[in-house]
């Protein structure tokens, strides 16, 4: 692939990073990471034959022109003191995409991001408590960044960061979303991420227990969860663990 992944200028721009290991090809990311474990480490590969997304949904991972990489974290503290890195790492990408191309982009919650109504970027992170009773965190980041083609099933819904040649490389954006992911951790990201969000003050639908609601999206709990008000009035606070989107307009 032209303009190969670069550890160098990844690092040069993250120095809270201890490492990143990329591979030619990787099964996932995700798989790579929670078994190598190494702290503040960035695992990439160049391409992927087995990524996932929420609830263990299959994902597009384009042979060539995609970004796949997932941050080991082992954080202090309990789940519940935590950043919701889900949310951090939306926020990061968009403002980076910002930073570097001027694109705006959208986040429809919880963890996709759309560009000119197609979903260009899908988060996941996955926690685990590992035998010393410490936190493991995986925070995985797929990016169409400059895919030309997708399967005909996907061609209405799946899009590309860059349609034409990239104005930047795809190690300069990674190398700005850990940058801004760093900034953000400090700062107010839960606010960025609502300013930015595709679907708030729209109608959605969504199903629960094999029955569909519909409502209008009001507002996000501080931990991320999406407050609904029903058609019949009635409020709904939804968790991204439990539930996914079906519409918005």
């Amino acid at each position: 692939m032209k303009n190969p992944l670069d550890k160098k200028i990844i690092l040069a721009a993250n120095p809270w990073l201890k490492d990143v290991k990329i591979l030619e090809q990787s099964v996932s990311t995700q798989i790579d990471a929670k078994s190598d474990g190494q702290a503040d480490t960035l695992y990439m590969s160049e391409k992927q034959t087995g990524i996932y997304g929420r609830f263990g949904r299959e994902y597009f991972a384009s042979p060539d022109g995609g970004i796949y990489m997932t941050l080991l974290l082992r954080p202090t503290g309990s789940l519940e003191s935590l950043p919701n890195y889900t949310l951090l790492a939306a926020a990061a990408v968009v403002s980076a995409i910002e930073n570097l191309t001027g694109k705006k982009t959208e986040i429809k919650w919880v963890n996709d991001i759309y560009l000119d109504g197609k979903k260009i970027v899908g988060i996941l992170a996955e926690a685990q408590v590992q035998a010393d009773k410490s936190l493991q965190i995986a925070l995985g980041i797929g990016i169409n960044f400059y895919i030309q083609k997708f399967p005909e099933e996907l061609a209405h819904k799946a899009g590309s960061l860059f349609t034409e040649p990239p104005s930047v490389t795809r190690s300069e954006l990674v190398a700005e979303i850990w940058s801004e992911f760093y900034r953000l951790s400090n700062r107010d990201f839960f606010s960025f991420y609502k300013s930015r969000s595709l679907v708030l003050g729209k109608k959605v639908e969504f199903e629960e227990n094999k029955t569909l609601y519909k409502g209008k999206a009001m507002d996000l709990t501080p931990d991320g969860k999406l407050i609904v008000q029903l058609e019949n009035g009635q409020c709904k606070i939804l968790s991204s663990g439990e539930i996914s989107l079906k519409k918005w307009t």
